[in-house]
């Protein structure tokens, strides 16, 4: 950050939360972690942003904010079908990053250096959706040929992009862009955070 590298606003630090509490699905029944790893509650720090604004529609946000060691960190949680979330996850990754940006006095040359993006979905209601991105060459999915899939990503330290939102915003607005399914977010939350809780 401009100012203070280790500052965080104080607009974060009144939203402290857990991911476990961020990654309540909108149905409200269910969490997609047990992890009470510490973050900011993205939702929770919009709502107070745009309080004054009296703005509609309200922006969307992200639902986590993870700030470890000098890197930050997007998390959303989708527990719906992606073929109909992916357009809102797009929306929710551009309007958090302007709300970061004027909260944190930074600019995108910023984020592309020091923040990342992490979506956390749930492979068990997007498997048809996920198949028809396969192209007809490319291998068919199948609960073996998807596991074997994410784990050959895992080994080469790389996960699979389904919905390309690597290609999308890495480089351009984020350091590095991750989607996992939420069976495999407790290894990529030990790769990319230790076992931190």
């Amino acid at each position: 950050m401009k100012k203070n590298e280790s500052a965080k606003p104080n607009i974060f630090q009144r939203h402290q939360s857990t991911l476990k509490d961020t990654s309540y699905n909108d149905a409200g029944t269910a969490h997609m972690t047990d992890s009470l790893l510490p973050v900011i509650d993205f939702d929770a720090v919009k709502s107070e942003y745009i309080r004054s604004y009296h703005c509609s529609p309200v922006p969307k946000s992200n639902d986590a904010l993870l700030h470890y060691g000098d890197e930050y960190f997007f998390i959303e949680f989708k527990d719906g079908n992606m073929k109909y979330e992916i357009h809102n996850v797009r929306g929710k990754i551009f309007e958090s990053l302007l709300l970061f940006c004027d909260l944190t006095d930074t600019t995108i040359s910023f984020s592309r250096k020091h923040v990342s993006y992490v979506l956390v979905y749930n492979q068990e209601k997007s498997k048809a959706y996920i198949q028809e991105k396969l192209s007809a060459n490319e291998v068919q999915d199948s609960p073996a040929i998807g596991t074997f899939i994410r784990a050959l990503g895992k080994e080469a330290k790389h996960n699979v992009d389904y919905f390309g939102l690597r290609k999308q915003f890495k480089d351009i607005y984020f350091k590095d862009v991750y989607s996992c399914e939420r069976s495999e977010f407790p290894y990529w939350k030990e790769k990319l955070w230790g076992d931190v809780e």
